[in-house]
């Protein structure tokens, strides 16, 4: 009778244990949604601007020339509107060999890029415009297929950081 009730009590103990652990195992998902609903603010604004850090564009710089993030959010997203229609216009101004129109967006595209942060698309943008300015038609045709993939990058990282 004694094993009678050792074998009892042991499967009761295995039975209570595997309860103790599903219990545990859904408390701690539970306190995973909780953590994730709980989480600030601040905290979701640090993982959004990395996002932009990690996509290479200077948000620090941004706001700081823009004076706050609130300013700096609106600029950031209206630049990807912009930038499509920058694109569309470049393309067409390479097209027909415009190199003025093309210098003016360019010069455009990089003020943007500067108050930004969007620093290496500004590179480029300063780039495009001063030899577009100086009808160098050879340097844009040559140059425009990694201009134009970073244009698509940019917007890329600031649609990733919008969502």
């Amino acid at each position: 009778m004694a094993m009678f009730t050792k074998d009892t009590k042991t499967s009761s103990d295995d039975a209570i244990r595997e309860e103790l652990l599903k219990k545990s195992m859904e408390i701690s998902a539970g306190a995973k949604e909780v953590g994730d609903i709980i989480q600030t603010k601040e905290d979701k604004q640090k993982s959004k601007f990395d996002i932009l850090r990690e996509g290479g564009i200077d948000y620090e710089s941004g706001i700081g020339l823009l004076g706050d993030e609130k300013t700096y959010e609106s600029k950031i997203k209206e630049f990807t509107n912009i930038a499509k229609s920058k694109y569309g216009k470049l393309m067409d101004y390479k097209a027909s060999l415009n190199m003025e129109e093309y210098s003016k967006e360019s010069g455009e595209l990089k003020i943007l890029c500067n108050y930004l942060g969007i620093n290496k698309l500004f590179i480029m943008a300063k780039s495009h415009e001063y030899k577009s300015s100086q009808k160098d038609t050879n340097y844009v045709i040559e140059n425009f297929k990694e201009y134009e993939d970073e244009i698509m990058r940019v917007i890329n990282v600031i649609n990733d950081y919008l969502r």
